[in-house]
This record gives C-alpha cells, structure tokens and sequence, in this order.
C-alpha cells in the first residue's frame, strides 16, 4: 500500500511557475486547481495541471465548474490522478469524468539505506552505472541563475533529438527561482562537455524525476544512469520514502529503461470531463503529431527555440 504524500505538482510554487511562464488563467473548484489552456492548433481546455505527473485534484464544487465552462467556454476539462489515490478516482468517474488516456510511472522505495538500494538493482543497472564512471563521466548541479545557459544549451539540442519543442528559458528561470531547493538539475560531462541532464522536483519526501536530457552521439557512455543514481543515494540519505520515476506511455524506449530500475508499476490516468460530446486530447502517437515530430528534428536549432517556445504553452501535455 502506498502512503500518499504531497508532490511538488500540488504546491504553490510549481502552479506559479506555470502560470508565470505561460500566461494561463487559473480556476479553483472546490479542492481542485485548473488552468485553462487556450491554443487554436491544439484547443481550448483547462487541465489540471499541464506539464505535470499529477494534477492538484481534490473533491469538486459541480456548480462552480458549470460555471467555469460557461465562462471560458472550454471544450472539456481534464484532470490527472493516480491510481493509489482511489477515492478521488472513483469520485470523479461518479461525477461525469471518463478515463481518456493511461500512462503508466514506477515507484522506487528509497526509504532503505543506499547500500541496501544498491543491492536491489538488477545486474545491469550496476554495470551501467559503473560503466559510466570508469568512462570518467563527470556529473555538475546547477546551483545559480547564471548557470543556466549551461544546462539549456544541451537542453535545446537534446530536446530537438527527440523532436519536440522546447520549454522557454523563461520558464526555467522561473523554475529556478520559484522552487529553490526543490528543485535539482544536474548535468553529466565527458571531458568537460555536457552530454546529459536530468531534473528531479522534490515534494514531501517524493521526488519526482521529470525530466532527462541525453544527446544521442554519447548514449552509450550511461551517463543517465549514473546521474539518477546519484541523486537516489541522496535523496535516500536525506530520508525521503519515494522515488517517482514519472508519467510515460506504455511500449516506448524510456518506458523500458525506468521499468529496469525495479520499481513498482502504477498507473496515472487522464480523466476527461465534456459537455460538447467526444473530447479530442492531444496524443504524441497521432500520425499528424509523428510526422510534425520527425520534420521538427530537422530544424536549424534557433528555429526550435524560437517557434517552440511559443507553441509549448498550447501543447500543455
């Protein structure tokens, strides 16, 4: 049984962020966070919450949400929830929401010693680990504003690999600024050259590994591995309970790399409420969103960061 504790998606800090970042406007429901996402290629809608494992969901005011549709005139309203977090599950299927997408995370249990977590990774996640140490892989945190230039830079060309569009600069400054030490992002070098990255959010002794960043011409060098493997130990020394390895689809190459980790599958459902009939979420397997992914890859690297950053917000996955 798994003891719910706060991620950093429900605080204050992290909704700011968001809101800062990307102008939404932002409704309260009862217990319930929204922020109402307005794009004319991807659709009007308020989710709780964008870019985000987890939505700031609790039990909701239905009055006050007819009111809110009225107002904003939204094609549906979509929340996240987790499966351990049943009752508000099975709230929100009684009030008219439907699952609409599964997306699948991994909970490691970090509460033993890391001696003791070092012990229960399988073979090949300690030979990885220790692969990339002898590569002499070397790891950097960025611990002020002025480092960020460092870490966007392999950002901007990690991000374009995977075809994708980038989050502003602007929002990890804001990141930056609003989280303080819930937030790490850490950065791996090989001969002094960052070739990978990784940010974990930090909550209620639950971390959440939300991002990771490898360039693809220096895989090989597992310097992902070693990242996450030293901030479990860490955040196992520091007492905290859980790592989330985060929200992924099913059948996908990171899918089988954070499942190796050995930690317990769970499901994060996206619950979709409507009152305009079938609600057309977007969906990263779609073959408009295929085919716009591979042509993105083939973009002069400005060209990303300045078309993506304005479309992220819109996008809101």
């Amino acid at each position: 049984m798994i003891e719910y504790r706060r991620t950093i998606f429900e605080t204050d800090e992290w909704i700011e962020t968001l809101v800062k970042s990307y102008n939404y406007r932002l409704y309260t429901c009862g217990e319930a966070t929204l922020l109402h996402i307005r794009s004319r290629i991807f659709g009007n809608r308020l989710i709780s919450l964008p870019f985000s494992d987890y939505g700031k969901i609790g039990f909701i005011d239905k009055t006050r949400i007819q009111s809110i549709l009225y107002e904003t005139g939204v094609e549906y309203v979509e929340v996240r929830i987790p499966e351990w977090r049943s009752e508000i599950l099975k709230y929100f299927h009684e009030n008219g929401f439907s699952t609409r997408a599964a997306y699948k995370t991994f909970l490691l249990d970090i509460s033993r010693n890391p001696e003791s977590i070092w012990k229960f990774f399988n073979k090949k996640i300690r030979n990885s680990i220790r692969y990339a140490q002898k590569n002499k892989v070397e790891t950097y945190r960025v611990k002020k504003p002025s480092e960020l230039d460092f870490f966007y830079n392999l950002y901007l060309h990690g991000i374009r690999e995977l075809g994708s569009p980038p989050h502003s600069y602007k929002f990890y400054k804001f990141l930056f600024d609003n989280l303080g030490d819930k937030l790490i992002i850490d950065v791996a070098l090989l001969n002094k050259k960052p070739i990978a990255s990784i940010i974990v959010l930090l909550g209620d002794k639950w971390a959440n590994f939300w991002q990771n960043i490898t360039l693809r011409k220096y895989r090989r060098f597992n310097a992902s591995y070693m990242l996450l493997w030293n901030v479990i130990r860490e955040l196992s020394e520091k007492d905290f309970q859980v790592f989330d390895f985060g929200r992924t689809r099913k059948k996908t190459g990171i899918y089988s790399f954070k499942k190796k980790w050995g930690g317990l599958e769970q499901d994060i459902y996206h619950l979709v409420y409507s009152e305009k009939g079938i609600a057309k979420i977007p969906d990263p397997n779609q073959q408009r969103y295929v085919l716009l992914s591979k042509i993105w890859r083939r973009l002069p690297l400005k060209a990303t960061e300045i078309i993506g950053t304005k479309i992220i917000g819109g996008i809101a996955l």
